[in-house]
């Protein structure tokens, strides 16, 4: 019998199969010592959850068939996220606070344009119900500690906010997606084309150039915090605090760099955004931010950030416990 193969899909046998429990088993340790309780959603949900509001960025990222019992629709997800903002708007309505974790397995429509691959384990914490700076510095403390328990050499911690973006491309006839794809190839020439053709005004064409040009950092926020709009200059505040008190709290054990061009994985972020990287690893090692807008669509009015990571993607990168 020949059975073939699922594209960008494969087995993990072994030794990959023991490094990624071992590595799986730490974290989940720190996590629960750190307050958090796990939950474990299962693979496949309605495709409204995982699509409602802020989620509908996953919607090209998922698989949805017909369900033979209940002759309705199912989605294997593309991400846990959503799933937990479900659980935290129905199953755990009444808790004010919520700190949770898990860990399993994703599928996504699509394959990754670097690896050709279209699952992930993604593993997350998520903590809703603490709003601004305070549920921000939780979630950036644990992703360093989670970088580090995973024995990454070298950490660092990319900070920007989605807040800025926004107000940058306020009044544009692009969609934000648009221009977070362009930014998103750091190609000043790229967003010179799209600044072609659009209405913004010359100081926001500027400082969009700047992000594509990777010299939005810290300076740079403080020099231009007070220029756009009340939006832009509240967005920098923020970061600018949240980077202030991270840097304190961190106590140099991980770098962290303020760069407004920093990006979410998907675009249902809508405060603080952070990607981690560290030594070894050519990519993002995780993503993460604030989402209030996705709890809202879910019925709730709730503050809510966390990260999230592929545990396959850190064994790559070297993770060892």
């Amino acid at each position: 019998m020949s059975v073939r193969p699922i594209a960008g899909i494969s087995d993990a046998l072994g030794v990959r199969a023991r490094m990624l429990r071992r590595v799986q088993r730490a974290l989940q340790d720190l996590y629960n010592d750190a307050g958090y309780d796990e939950v474990i959603p299962p693979i496949v949900d309605r495709p409204e959850t995982l699509n409602a509001g802020a989620g509908r960025f996953l919607a090209d990222q998922t698989l949805v068939f017909s369900d033979p019992a209940d002759a309705g629709l199912l989605a294997i997800r593309p991400d846990i996220t959503p799933q937990i903002a479900r659980i935290a708007a129905t199953r755990l309505q009444h808790h004010d606070v919520l700190k949770l974790h898990y860990s399993g397995p994703v599928i996504h429509a699509r394959p990754d344009a670097r690896t050709g691959l279209r699952h992930q384990w993604q593993a997350g914490v998520e903590c809703l119900g603490v709003p601004g700076c305070d549920g921000d510095l939780e979630i950036l403390e644990l992703a360093a500690r989670s970088m580090l328990t995973a024995g990454f050499e070298q950490p660092v911690m990319m900070l920007g906010h989605m807040g800025l973006i926004h107000a940058l491309v306020e009044g544009s006839q692009h969609e934000v997606e648009t221009w977070v794809s362009h930014l998103s190839r750091r190609s000043p020439e790229d967003i010179e084309t799209l600044l072609g053709n659009d209405r913004l005004d010359r100081e926001r064409g500027t400082l969009l150039l700047d992000l594509a040009s990777g010299v939005a950092g810290i300076d740079w926020l403080r020099t231009h915090a007070h220029s756009v709009s009340l939006l832009f200059e509240q967005a920098s505040d923020e970061l600018i605090r949240l980077h202030a008190l991270a840097r304190e709290c961190l106590h140099g054990q991980v770098e962290l760099v303020v760069d407004a061009a920093v990006l979410p994985r998907f675009l249902y972020h809508s405060g603080m955004v952070v990607q981690g990287f560290a030594a070894r690893a050519a990519q993002p090692l995780l993503h993460g931010g604030r989402y209030d807008a996705m709890m809202h669509s879910h019925g709730r009015d709730m503050p809510a950030t966390g990260f999230s990571f592929d545990l396959w993607s850190w064994l790559d990168a070297g993770a060892e416990v």
